[in-house]
């Protein structure tokens, strides 16, 4: 079974995208407290990375950037999920696999992760 870490600050989108992705069959983990966020990344083993891009105290670029950089990580999927105008641009330069625009609409959402983790 695949597994995904889902790193956002809102816990109704937490829930709602835990559910969707269940429901599709992954195992998911999260985590809305990003005081050391590292050993979370690190202990997970996710498959894929469901990553905020404006988090309260950091920024998802900043945590992409850490993940794509570790060597035991660089082959993770991150997919970054944001409601900037800008995603895309953000998306090249954290070196993320892909974005999801919130709000996002559900066939695209679970096309986007299918897609990247299958």
């Amino acid at each position: 079974m695949k597994r995904i870490l889902i790193i956002e600050d809102e816990q109704d989108i937490v829930d709602i995208t835990t559910f969707i992705l269940e429901d599709e069959g992954y195992e998911v983990c999260s985590f809305t407290d990003f005081v050391g966020y590292e050993n979370t990344v690190n202990n997970c083993r996710a498959d894929l990375v469901l990553l905020d891009l404006n988090l309260h105290g950091h920024h998802g670029k900043d945590i992409c950037k850490y993940i794509k950089g570790q060597d035991h990580l660089k082959k993770t999927v991150v997919v970054l999920m944001s409601a900037n105008n800008d995603i895309k641009t953000v998306k090249e330069e954290a070196g993320a696999d892909a974005y999801i625009c919130k709000p996002f609409d559900l066939t695209d959402f679970i096309q986007v992760i299918k897609t990247q983790i299958n």
